[in-house]
């Protein structure tokens, strides 16, 4: 083997032994210099068109140790994996007598096929014709492999016999510029043969006679087609997964567990609002997302389950801010591929917003909640209407009757016109009190939840109350921060102040001076709790503690008062989206737990 220089590269010991020289003596020294003298100007062009590309069979004489030595050379040219040339092989046979001539020559035919034929690439000459057309002389194994036309049936035909339309145009079109440029021509080319679609590489390489006309050209095919059909698959694949992207909302994302990065899908900034100004991101453009009270249990949840389980499958909903900060529920499921040893290595997974759901959800609980408040109400106007309303519509009506049969100067006609009062007053009362919570219901239909400054507005609902706590010598003690702003109703605020202060006045204990305290306080997730306790007269938890808030249900029948007060500090908190829990006994006194939600205003239905 010689490089483009003529210089050996690497000889076997055959033909080192031939020269009656060393392996190691030939690497280095030049092929010329072993030739007999006046041989080396014809050898040198011969080296050079096999450099070129053609293959050139010729006998020279060459100095060995015994003297001069006749061979057989035939040079082949060398190609790289760029289809480059890069020097040329070399077959040297000694010129044997007559009648082992002819089996060297088989020999060496032999060894020319099994060269070719186990070159994977498909390798074809044609021979140039004076009228344009082209001949295949020789075609290897590879070629019948590839296209499915026997060798035997290519050898000897035409190229239009053997090569299809529509690539036969362009296949002549590049032969032609080969012949005409005399450079080597590459192209691709996909045809229908037996085998099926064949898309391959092809170059031919012109090689010129000793006129320098290109009578021959070598092609080599690299074969595509797997190439083409994996690429033309991952094209289909990646077009499906794109139309499917760009088909659902949901934010699709792949977490490269090794890595620590995030790939997002386009769905992340429709949904999210986000710019993504690099993508993948790190693992933290999601955990810095995650709502604080959601972290322990979303992160460290889906950390736990891919670093230390083997589980596939993991699923959570949380809260999740948007860019406009403010917070979207999100259902998020993930499928993890770890390896044969179940360690994570990536993350498919999908971010669903399902805020208009929870909304729904919020809405329809409260709906809930708020039929189950018309049906107690409902059973309760039921006892005003079988009991406080009928009672004195009764009595007024007797007494009525019997005003109509008395003497109107005698005492019972006097006693029983001051009873039809006494009734017909208390009819009032019971009209008055179910206008009041009719107007209550009314209002809340048309609630709008506003900023409300609590301790200013507890300020104002107690200066109604001044006279009554000083008359009676009790203490109120207010600790309601003036920073506090609690979203709600001033005027429920102002109502549910009075309502339980006054209380905490008329049912205040004999036995020591009444005292109210009344705090409020923020929790670490921004929840207020407002608490309003006394010191008064209590009541039995056992006995009252689910009855307390309904309506006319009064405790301690000793001391005035209508029932109704509890009733519609309860109406109001629920209005507000708040809860309120009593704790009470008897003559210790009683205990207001309010508690508002953070934004508790959002989860109210229009």
């Amino acid at each position: 083997m010689l490089d483009g220089a003529g210089n050996f590269q690497r000889a076997n010991s055959r033909f080192a032994h031939l020269l009656g020289c060393a392996v190691a003596q030939l690497p280095g020294t030049a092929f010329l210099q072993y030739l007999a003298s006046g041989e080396a100007e014809q050898s040198q062009q011969y080296l050079a068109r096999a450099a070129a590309g053609e293959i050139v069979r010729y006998q020279a004489s060459m100095t060995a140790a015994d003297g001069p030595l006749k061979l057989n050379l035939e040079l082949l040219p060398v190609l790289t994996d760029a289809d480059q040339f890069a020097g040329v092989y070399g077959i040297a046979t000694p010129v044997p007598s007559p009648p082992a001539a002819t089996e060297a020559l088989v020999e060496r035919e032999h060894q020319l096929s099994v060269i070719f034929n186990t070159i994977a690439d498909v390798t074809f000459v044609l021979y140039v014709e004076e009228n344009g057309r082209y001949r295949f002389t020789f075609a290897n194994k590879a070629f019948e492999r590839t296209t499915g036309v026997p060798a035997e049936k290519v050898v000897g035909s035409y190229v239009d016999e053997v090569i299809p339309e529509p690539s036969l145009t362009l296949v002549l079109q590049k032969y032609h510029e080969a012949v005409t440029t005399l450079e080597r021509v590459v192209w691709q080319e996909t045809s229908d043969y037996p085998t099926g679609r064949v898309t391959g590489e092809v170059s031919v390489t012109p090689v010129c006679d000793a006129a320098g006309r290109c009578h021959q050209l070598v092609g080599v095919v690299h074969d595509l087609t797997k190439e083409k059909q994996v690429e033309e698959a991952l094209r289909v694949s990646n077009e499906r997964f794109a139309y499917a992207l760009k088909a659902t909302t949901d934010a699709i994302y792949d977490w490269n567990v090794m890595e620590d990065t995030l790939y997002w899908g386009e769905g992340f900034e429709f949904l999210f609002g986000y710019q993504l100004k690099q993508n993948p991101v790190s693992f933290s453009g999601w955990t810095d997302y995650v709502h604080p009270d959601d972290t322990h249990r979303t992160v460290v949840g889906l950390q736990r389950v891919v670093y230390e389980t083997t589980d596939s499958f993991w699923e959570d909903e949380y809260r999740f801010q948007r860019a406009d900060g403010s917070w979207a529920v999100v259902m998020d499921r993930g499928y993890i591929l770890r390896d044969a040893a179940g360690h994570a290595l990536r993350m498919i997974g999908a971010m669903q917003d399902i805020t208009p759901r929870k909304q729904a959800e919020e809405r329809q609980r409260l709906l809930t909640e708020r039929l189950a408040r018309q049906n107690s109400d409902l059973q309760q106007f039921t006892y005003i209407v079988s009991h406080n309303l009928r009672a004195p519509l009764a009595n007024a009506l007797g007494f009525s009757d019997l005003l109509s049969r008395v003497d109107k100067q005698s005492e019972v006609f006097d006693q029983s016109v001051q009873n039809l009062r006494t009734s017909l007053l208390q009819l009032d009362q019971v009209l008055t009190d179910v206008n009041d919570i009719l107007s209550l219901r009314d209002e809340q239909g048309g609630y709008r939840p506003e900023p409300v400054a609590v301790a200013a507005v507890c300020r104002e609902a107690l200066l109604g109350l001044q006279e009554a706590l000083r008359a009676c010598g009790g203490e109120l003690h207010s600790n309601i921060p003036e920073t506090l702003w609690v979203s709600g109703s001033r005027a429920y605020f102002h109502s549910i102040f009075y309502n339980l202060v006054s209380n905490s006045i008329k049912y205040r204990s004999d036995e020591r001076p009444l005292r109210i305290d009344i705090t409020a306080t923020v929790g670490p997730g921004s929840d207020t709790t407002i608490t309003v306790r006394d010191n008064g007269l209590g009541i039995s938890q056992e006995k009252g503690s689910e009855e307390m808030f309904q309506l006319y249900r009064r405790f301690h029948t000793d001391k005035a008062g209508r029932g109704v007060g509890l009733y519609l500090v309860k109406a109001h908190m629920e209005a507000m989206g708040g809860q309120i829990i009593v704790r009470s006994q008897v003559n210790e006194g009683t205990e207001f737990i309010l508690y508002f939600r953070q934004r508790a205003d959002e989860n109210l239905p229009d």
